[in-house]
């Protein structure tokens, strides 16, 4: 009975792939017809196609945006680092450079985050988790953070399958005025890092345009730090923790006509490093070698037919591989060797339909292939296809915005050895809303939900003592309130933005892994969990003399994270691991005619690294704090910034994440030259 269900369903899901690939060729045929061009029809009639997402004044859902000229002006050194300056936002930090940085939003896990480079959606099926420290800051123009739905509803379905999207947008257009557009840039700093960059790019012609990008880091991370064990301090230096790596990209970019763009990227990254592993008392030494490599090709094409309809098009290939050494001489023939590899195949389509100003509709469709392969002998080489379909409608007037989407998921799962996981389906919904009350300009109010959920990755379904092939999906509801209120700007006060949202985040079935022993660990599903919170950000400009200002900008956060699950006793009602109640950020920044000071600082409650919240697991608090200073210099036309940090300036030891120390108090010298 059980098989018939199994093949009726399967069947079903190579149905759906079916009609979803025949939406997928009916939607390109439009492009086929269209080899009359209309000469009336302009692009720019129809700019709602834009991606980029501007600060959250009329936005539906909380959405926050830092762009590279505020990175400069707030003293931003990594990506890591500007995350810590969004709301809601926590970061896990294995130790600095080379260590795995996730991004989680409002305590729901980096799996519920998509992490997007350039519009279309990165991946790691096998962990679920992005790496955000593979992207160099020096190449994003902007960043990017929604909480929820987009109001720019002309998105790939994949976008909207995560409770939160991080987007991470880069330099790809050069200067159409000069004749070459070249940034060449080197940083040099404490425990050994070095880090040469540059960007050239190239406009052939008014429609099209290619650009190059390289960067290179080095570091010992050698770093010092204290190790405590009872009445006992000692003082270490981190050792095994040499970062090795570089990573390359090729941008063009072609425009046919006014009304439609083909953009295309090729991306290479290598990093070879070793791995401290955890700080622990009586040991030091660790043999541990990781190298991790991806490639990734992507194409995205945007079509405007005329005023009311519009098509994009993407497509990628991913491959990943993590080769993981060891020399420890505890394993047979004195080293072991774990080798993985996944491989993505992606394609979507959407259509804009606009039959007003005031209405907006969008269907999208995405399909996406993957498997995981390993040398190692338990391996059962998961495979997984994935169908996102998702329509959405948004009505907009000058003081109203309603959006609304339904999302819908056909996940089919097989092994090409042993049991697959479960195949499951799911539709959900969302909503949101945005309106200007009192009849102000300057005061805006939200409202949204989200239903949502996430598959199990393919460690969570597979991995050998790890995994569980029946564990269910997370389903997750979000329900958020905001306030926007932006002040009129005065001769002294140039702009001043604040935001404040409350939410609540619903979790069932929520994923962990229990220990059965010290070997031996299980995935489950816990029963519920619940996440109360508040964010609030603040930006003000002050204008303190001539050519002179002061900028202040703040954010705040407060989470109680809970596991709801009565028959959890140890755990019931404690707070989940690694997320503060309280976080948040200053920075005050002046800027002048001499040299731009920028003193900024995050600030972090205690923890616990286990759910149970056991007193030896606590992590206490700590305050981070950084100071920058630069300046640009003129140069026969062009233009040289030299810049110096100095992070960790009070040198206080703190960690992210349990036994990884984070460095004491190091320096970085910039120097960047603009063509």
């Amino acid at each position: 009975m059980r098989e018939h269900k199994q093949r009726s369903l399967r069947i079903l899901h190579i149905d759906a792939l079916r009609l979803t690939a025949g939406v997928l060729a009916m939607t390109a045929l439009p492009f086929a017809a269209s080899s009359q061009k209309p000469t009336d029809i302009h692009l720019d009639s129809v700019e709602v196609v834009a991606s980029k997402t501007s600060r959250p004044l009329k936005s539906t859902a909380p959405a926050y945006k830092l762009d590279n000229q505020e990175f400069t002006r707030l003293g931003v050194t990594d990506i890591s680092d500007a995350i810590h300056r969004l709301p809601g936002v926590n970061l896990r930090d294995y130790g600095g450079l080379g260590g795995l940085k996730t991004v989680s939003v409002r305590g729901l896990g980096a799996p519920h985050t998509a992490v997007i480079y350039d519009g279309i959606v990165l991946s790691d099926c096998q962990s679920g988790e992005v790496d955000v420290s593979r992207y160099s800051l020096d190449n994003v123009e902007s960043l990017s953070m929604v909480i929820g739905d987009n109001d720019d509803i002309f998105q790939p379905a994949r976008v909207a399958a995560s409770a939160a999207s991080f987007s991470i947008s880069s330099f790809r257009r050069p200067d159409p005025t000069k004749p070459l557009d070249l940034t060449a840039q080197v940083k040099y700093g404490s425990f050994g890092y070095i880090n040469p960059y540059f960007r050239v790019g190239k406009a052939l012609s008014e429609s099209s345009s290619l650009n190059l990008i390289g960067d290179y880091t080095y570091a010992e991370n050698d770093y010092p730090y204290q190790l405590k064990n009872g009445a006992h301090t000692t003082t270490e230096r981190r050792n095994n923790s040499r970062m090795n790596s570089g990573h390359g990209e090729f941008n063009a970019s072609w425009s046919p006509d006014s009304r439609s763009t083909l953009s295309a990227k090729l991306y290479y990254y290598d990093n070879d490093r070793q791995i401290p592993g955890p700080a622990i008392y009586y040991n030091n030494e660790n043999h541990e070698t990781l190298r991790d490599r991806n490639f990734f090709g992507q194409l995205q094409y945007r079509k405007a037919f005329n005023s009311k309809w519009s098509m994009q098009l993407h497509g990628k290939f991913n491959w990943a591989s993590s080769l993981y050494h060891d020399e420890d001489g505890k394993y047979p023939g004195g080293e072991l060797n774990q080798n993985y590899w996944q491989r993505e195949a992606y394609g979507s389509a959407c259509v804009l339909f606009l039959p007003s100003d005031k209405w907006a509709f969008d269907y999208s469709a995405d399909y996406f292939f993957n498997n995981f392969t390993s040398n190692l002998p338990t391996e059962t080489f998961p495979r997984r296809h994935s169908i996102l379909q998702s329509l959405t409608g948004r009505y907009r007037i000058k003081r109203l915005t309603v959006s609304a989407r339904l999302l819908g998921s056909i996940y089919d799962n097989s092994a090409k050895i042993g049991e697959g996981a479960r195949d499951y389906s799911r539709l959900s919904p969302s909503a949101s809303l945005s309106v200007q009350p009192f009849g102000s300009e300057m005061f805006f109010m939200r409202l949204s939900y989200k239903n949502i959920f996430r598959m199990p990755t393919f460690n969570e379904t597979y991995f050998y003592h790890y995994g569980n092939p029946d564990v269910r999906p997370e389903t997750a509801n979000q329900y958020n309130f905001g306030l926007t209120y932006q002040f009129k700007p005065t001769s002294w006060l140039s702009n001043l933005e604040m935001t404040a949202d409350v939410y609540l985040n619903q979790v069932k079935d929520k994923i962990v892994a229990i220990p059965y022993n010290m070997f031996v660990w299980t995935v489950v599903n816990l029963d519920k969990a619940r996440i109360i919170g508040f964010d609030f950000t603040e930006t003000a400009t002050f204008n303190v003399g001539r050519r002179q200002q002061i900028l202040l900008t703040g954010n705040y956060s407060y989470q109680r994270a809970e596991p709801r699950t009565r028959s959890q006793v140890t755990e019931y009602k404690k707070q989940i691991a690694y997320i503060p109640r309280h976080s948040g950020n200053v920075t005050v920044s002046y800027e002048n005619p001499w040299v731009n000071l920028s003193l900024h600082t995050t600030a972090v409650s205690g923890r616990f690294a286990t759910n149970n919240n056991n007193p030896s697991t606590y992590l206490g608090g700590y305050a981070d704090m950084g100071l920058t200073a630069y300046r640009t210099f003129g140069f026969r036309k062009h233009e040289i910034e030299v810049r110096g940090d100095i992070m960790n300036l009070l040198d206080r030891q703190y960690v992210v994440v349990a036994r990884y120390p984070m460095p004491g108090r190091s320096w970085r010298l910039t120097v960047k030259f603009t063509l």
